[in-house]
């Protein structure tokens, strides 16, 4: 007795073991070509730090840290998120206190969330007022630093921040 009643095998393409093994394969070629082209098209920015590479170490350099302490330079920043007011009441062992400082709010990872604001003296006091350009969202870093950058004072912030008093001090060195 001839059993010819099986069908012959489809073609090598319509085999449906053969797409299960290639699927995979497939979309991990389409998923790497895709992540490839968006990791050379995209720039994350610059991390802003007195750090740089030096050989194989990094070096960090604490000499604006060194001259606020000197100085004798310190603040207390009130930050208001929701209006996006900031004051800043200043201590200094100069009898002059500048006319203007810089506040420099970093974002840790994107450049594009930076903010630097010039924060003005209220007459007649030791006080600096300024603004938000935008609301805060996760973890800051603080730079007050007077025009010409000889000095500087460091904080990190989280939220939430609500009314919150935050203290900038030079860096420990």
């Amino acid at each position: 007795m001839n059993t010819s009643n099986s069908t012959p095998p489809g073609p090598w393409y319509k085999q449906p073991w053969l797409w299960f093994i290639l699927a995979p394969i497939i979309a991990v070629v389409i998923y790497g070509t895709f992540f490839l082209y968006l990791s050379i098209v995209t720039h994350d920015g610059i991390v802003k730090d007195d750090m740089y590479k030096v050989a194989r170490g990094h070096f960090v350099d604490k000499s604006q840290s060194q001259a606020a302490k000197e100085l004798g330079v310190e603040g207390s920043l009130a930050l208001d998120n929701e209006t996006g007011d900031l004051m800043l009441h200043f201590k200094s062992a100069q009898t002059d206190k500048p006319a203007y400082l810089n506040l420099s709010i970093v974002h840790p990872t994107h450049q594009q969330y930076d903010q630097i604001i010039l924060l003005k003296q209220v007459p007649g006091t030791s006080a600096f007022t300024g603004s938000l350009k935008n609301s805060l969202k996760g973890k800051r870093y603080l730079i007050l630093e007077d025009d010409s950058a000889s000095w500087n004072l460091r904080a990190e912030i989280h939220p939430p921040y609500d009314q919150n008093s935050i203290e900038l001090k030079p860096a420990n060195l």
